[in-house]
């Protein structure tokens, strides 16, 4: 099976970002000028570089992280509005069985995101090798501790830019 070139996946995956940014409006959340959008295509490009993908894994397991990352979005969004109603219990000085059932309500979400996880995973069996899918688990822990150090980094010149 031939092998990707690499200019062309990066096009095919900055394509929709390059077309959503000229039809796009500053602020429009269905845009992809979030930097949050940015980084997400940047770490599936650099995902596909490091896994060294065929054409036909690279197609199915984009398709399959999209549906993986969008659940996860959602499942993030449902564990946001529970710790909302935690801060509403907060706030109107609610009884400890009121409690009781929010945190249930958050331990709920917080299963079915490492349910998701985990269903996601072994479901790339039949794309990825073993050997790709441990690159993948290394290649997530690099990610995020980059991210991580370059917010860290982002934070620090702007206290100096503040300073000055």
């Amino acid at each position: 099976m031939k092998r990707f070139p690499r200019w062309s996946l990066a096009g095919l995956l900055l394509l929709p970002l390059m077309l959503s940014a000229q039809t796009g409006r500053p602020g429009d959340p269905q845009g992809s000028d979030r930097p949050f959008d940015r980084i997400e295509n940047l770490r599936k490009v650099r995902l596909v570089e490091v896994l060294e993908l065929k054409e036909d894994q690279s197609v199915r397991f984009l398709a399959r992280m999209n549906d993986h990352d969008k659940a996860r979005r959602d499942l993030m969004k449902e564990r946001g509005e529970a710790l909302d109603r935690l801060e509403r219990l907060i706030r109107n000085k609610a009884d400890d069985s009121e409690f009781e059932k929010a945190f249930a309500d958050v331990a709920a979400v917080d299963d079915r995101v490492t349910a998701e996880r985990k269903s996601f995973f072994s479901g790339l069996s039949d794309i990825l090798t073993p050997t790709q899918r441990a690159k993948m688990l290394i290649f997530e822990r690099r990610f995020e501790k980059e991210l991580r150090e370059a917010m860290r980094e982002a934070q620090r010149r702007r206290k100096e830019q503040e300073s000055k």
